[in-house]
């Protein structure tokens, strides 16, 4: 008795349908070359200032909308309407960017 157990000699591997082949499996080559992502077209510069414009345009009026006692503000003329200005001005700017595309 050894610290090694005996290898069992290798037998081939029957399946439920008596056969001993993989039928329906294809063997991968070691190496696969991996794929290249195609470069994306458009302007990096519009997407990020339309980002940093509605987030800029979502965190002024959530500021707004909860120290001014309500979001129902926002919509009235004047100065608090203009986080909605800079809403949509970011999301027509990210519109725009994917049209160039």
């Amino acid at each position: 008795m050894g610290i090694m157990p005996e290898l069992m000699p290798k037998r081939p591997v029957q399946d439920e349908w008596g056969t001993s082949t993989r039928e329906g499996y294809e063997d991968r080559p070691v190496y696969q070359p991996r794929k290249a992502a195609p470069q994306k077209a458009g302007s990096s510069i519009l997407k990020t200032v339309g980002s940093v414009l509605v987030v800029g345009g979502i965190l002024w009026a959530t500021y707004l909308g909860t120290s001014l006692g309500g979001f129902s503000a926002l919509l009235k003329p004047g100065l608090p309407s203009r986080p909605i200005l800079v809403l949509a001005g970011g999301l027509l700017l990210l519109l725009l960017e994917k049209l160039i595309r």
